[in-house]
């Protein structure tokens, strides 16, 4: 590719994150009572989207409340932001150049100034800020761009700027409306599987689980050879022999368990599927994996019965159970892996299942869920600079919703958030910590530094202080991970998500190492 030279000093990180508070403030307080649909991160919580992952245009001006304690960030759908009326004009690639040029140096102004009145209105400045902004976070600081290139979109002409960045790379389309204007602006990002991936060493069958009152689809990975197979060993890409097993009920095994919101299988936020790369990743290293759709994202749940046993823990435990009568899983050598919330109730399902070998905990908070929430929303605010009068007076009010759960004033079905009162009511009453230091498994605690949904340090701490025996643990600190277990730059931010990358290797590896040792 040929590049451009770096000549665009670095903008202001302040200027640049000036952008972070449009993220979930300039709603207010109206995820109170919203439908929780607005994007924000929940407490300790993984953002999740549709199933549907493929490029989407960049989305419209949207709010997230900092009282939406979400459902793992309920969807990231984008939707349009124009009707662009490209042209193929020679200007085109100019135009898309300079348009990435002026993003590249923070001058977000000139951006905005370039779209046409129609993508303006639906693109507000701040926004566009914000997805740049996000772009960085998950890709690193931008090393150049690269040839403009032409393709079309709904029969209509763009331009492509490829710009590769210290950690990743990503593509900014464009679409010309005449002149210097930009009539239609896009982020396309597609899902792409990791390199440690060997599509040869596992095999994937869908089976259906019936956990009373819901049939959740699902999907089975196995290791190749397992049950019968050839058991020939496989080269990964790191040069390792990829362990397979020849006899039936040889291999370990692992349920996945997703958090708040109502996830798919792949637990899929964006162009991510975080599950996705763990359930492959370790089928690749000899695990068998079984991941499945949340009762919430595949029913219809009356919010009032949102329970955390009803719609995490007992699912759960069926599928554990589903995983031990499989042929090629030893059912000895079975264990639960929770994430974000699902990491928090992993030692619950491990008690109530009472036959897991491991519990592994990725990104799970050590705290109470109503401490949580207002430490994120104040990252929000200070990552910006400092907190308003008006941002202190929202913050408040967020502590008071979090003080209202905690003495029991507030109503199984009333919105706390995008989450009913059962759900924070359930999870008040659950210790974690004290559950995890008294179940018979072996423990495995994950997290990432750059996790600002629950930052590591008062998590790791917290479960390690918390056991009688913290040296029989084992505790895993990736510094440059955030809480989807992805690499980027500081400040993590949620709108990160937006922009493709995969599970890191460090974590799939430790898990699968940990797993097997079971």
């Amino acid at each position: 590719m040929q590049s451009d030279p770096d000549t665009f000093p670095d903008a202001s990180r302040r200027r640049l994150l000036r952008a972070v508070a449009g993220l979930s403030l300039a709603g207010g307080l109206a995820g109170c009572s919203g439908d929780g649909t607005d994007g924000s991160p929940a407490p300790g919580e993984s953002p999740t989207a549709s199933p549907d992952s493929t490029p989407s245009p960049t989305p419209a001006a949207t709010t997230a409340p900092p009282t939406d304690l979400s459902t793992a960030t309920p969807t990231a759908t984008p939707t349009a932001t124009a009707s662009p009326t490209a042209t193929s004009t020679p200007a085109g690639p100019a135009v898309a150049r300079e348009f990435v040029a002026h993003l590249r140096a923070g001058e977000f102004d000139a951006a905005h100034a370039m779209s046409t009145d129609e993508l303006a209105s639906n693109l507000p400045r701040s926004t566009l800020e914000r997805l740049w902004l996000g772009l960085l976070a998950q890709h690193g600081a931008v090393e150049s761009t690269g040839s403009v290139e032409t393709t079309t979109r709904d029969g209509s002409t763009t331009f492509v700027v490829p710009v590769d960045c210290a950690e990743g790379s990503a593509r900014v389309e464009v679409a010309a409306a005449g002149g210097s204007r930009v009539g239609g602006l896009w982020f396309p990002a597609e899902y792409r599987s990791p390199d440690y991936v060997d599509d040869a060493a596992f095999t994937e069958r869908t089976l259906t689980l019936e956990p009373g009152g819901c049939s959740l689809p699902a999907t089975l990975a196995v290791p190749a050879g397992a049950g019968g197979g050839s058991g020939a060993a496989t080269a990964t890409d790191s040069g390792a022999a990829t362990a397979t097993a020849t006899d039936a009920g040889d291999v370990p095994g692992v349920v996945l368990v997703h958090g708040s919101g109502p996830h798919d299988r792949d637990e899929t936020i964006g162009p991510n599927k975080p599950f996705r790369d763990i359930a492959q990743g370790l089928a690749t290293r000899g695990v068998a994996v079984l991941r499945y759709a949340k009762r919430t994202y595949a029913c219809d749940v009356p919010r009032a019965e949102w329970a955390i046993d009803d719609i995490v823990v007992d699912d759960a435990v069926h599928a554990l159970g589903v995983l031990r009568d499989q042929p090629e899983v030893d059912p000895e050598r079975t264990a639960v892996a929770g994430h974000s919330v699902g990491a928090a109730c992993a030692p619950r399902i491990a008690e109530r299942d009472g036959r897991v070998a491991g519990a592994a905990v990725l990104a799970g908070n050590a705290r109470l869920f109503t401490e949580v929430y207002p430490p994120q929303v104040r990252h929000i605010f200070e990552v910006q600079g400092g907190l308003s009068a008006r941002e202190e007076q929202q913050l408040a009010a967020v502590k008071r919703l979090m003080t209202a759960v905690e003495n029991g004033s507030v109503a199984d079905g009333r919105p706390v958030g995008p989450l009913p009162g059962i759900w924070w009511k359930t999870f008040y009453e659950y210790d974690q910590v004290a559950t995890a230091d008294r179940i018979d498994a072996d423990l495995l605690f994950a997290h990432g530094g750059r996790d600002f949904q629950v930052p590591i340090d008062p998590a790791m701490t917290g479960w390690r202080e918390g056991l009688d025996d913290p040296g029989a643990a084992r505790f895993e600190r990736y510094p440059d991970l955030s809480h989807i277990f992805q690499p980027g730059a500081e400040p993590s931010l949620q709108l990160e998500y937006r922009f493709a990358d995969s599970v890191a290797r460090d974590l799939v590896t430790d898990l699968a190492d940990w797993t097997t040792g079971l």
